[in-house]
């Protein structure tokens, strides 16, 4: 009995749910991160803020053009589709030309926010680009 029982439950994954509950039946589980009232006041208060809606502004606009862009992290360049390859400075003068409303200085805030957000990396992957990434905040300051 005990070899069956044994071969059965290595071939189960364990639970490491509350009290053997389901995701479904213990909500707890499922929240990583639960954002206090102050948090969720100071965010609308940015929010309502003129520079939270440049942000906003500047989010939706920037949101297709960037769609298109590459990176390459060890060269520290934008791969822009029109096959140009430029640093953060040119990059952030190229959007300021095509939209000049949005300052200099918000938009070089904004594509390095934009450029820690990658997506489809696997762990290893993230990790070499956050390096890179980090390395290259250091060189812009």
């Amino acid at each position: 009995m005990s070899n069956r029982a044994t071969t059965a439950a290595k071939g189960r994954p364990k639970k490491s749910y509350a009290r053997g509950k389901s995701r479904k039946e213990d909500p707890e589980a499922m929240i990583l991160w639960m954002p206090d009232e102050t948090f969720c006041e100071e965010m609308s208060e940015w929010v309502d803020s003129p520079e939270g809606q440049l942000w906003l502004d500047m989010s939706d606009t920037l949101e297709v053009p960037l769609k298109h862009v590459g990176l390459d992290v060890r060269q520290r360049k934008f791969l822009w589709p029109d096959a140009k390859r430029l640093d953060l400075d040119q990059s952030v003068r190229r959007i300021n030309q095509q939209y000049p409303d949005f300052p200099e200085d918000k938009i070089e805030e904004f594509l390095i926010y934009w450029i820690h957000v990658p997506t489809g990396l696997n762990f290893t992957q993230n990790h070499r680009f956050e390096f890179a990434v980090a390395a290259a905040a250091g060189a812009v300051d």
